[in-house]
């Protein structure tokens, strides 16, 4: 059995067990979610139980332009609409799935979902650095590392592939990123305003 099957298996209960955690906001939820279906087929498609290649790549492509960025919605700004409620999450990542279809599946631009998971990431390193989030800061910068690591195809003595990398930082990412004290829904009080301590 491939590497790729027990990490993505890794990556896959981190994220089930994030979407199922009722406290967190919404849109951290759906991200997991999105996540967690993509880390599923990994599992099914490299342990050889049920490949299915091209749904494990659709998935993926839709966590890279969709997941990625709402995750990153979630983080940098905790009270949007987006964040918190059900019906504007979906619109997001709808929206944000169609437009990913349009430029990566039918236009061939892979670069576009890269680009966007790559930013979205350091988009939530930096707000959490700025407030001062450093355990969330960590978190992101192990994802980061995931992405990097992933494109630069490093691979670890012959025992992690470039993907076991990838899926290793995401899982510890969300595991991270997931737990923060960020949201309303934590403290019972609302302790950011677009990224910046409330006084």
């Amino acid at each position: 059995m491939s590497s790729m099957a027990y990490s993505d298996g890794f990556l896959a209960l981190i994220s089930l067990w994030l979407a199922s955690r009722t406290q967190a906001p919404v849109a951290l939820r759906l991200s997991c979610a999105l996540f967690a279906t993509a880390a599923v087929l990994g599992v099914l498609r490299f342990s050889g139980l049920y490949p299915l290649p091209a749904w494990h790549q659709f998935a993926s492509m839709l966590g890279a332009v969709a997941a990625f960025p709402l995750l990153a919605v979630a983080i940098v700004w905790p009270d949007a609409l987006v964040t918190r409620t059900r019906r504007f999450a979906w619109i997001f990542m709808c929206v944000m799935a169609v437009l990913g279809v349009l430029m990566v599946g039918a236009g061939q631009k892979r670069v576009v979902a890269d680009g966007l998971a790559l930013l979205s990431v350091i988009a939530m390193v930096v707000t959490l650095a700025r407030a001062g989030q450093w355990r969330g800061a960590l978190a992101g910068t192990l994802m980061l590392a995931g992405l990097v690591l992933f494109a630069a195809k490093v691979s670890v003595a012959g025992v992690l592939v470039p993907g076991d990398l990838l899926h290793i930082g995401m899982a510890l990412g969300l595991l991270g990123l997931g737990t923060l004290p960020r949201w309303p829904e934590h403290s019972g009080v609302s302790t950011y305003d677009h990224g910046a301590p409330v006084a």
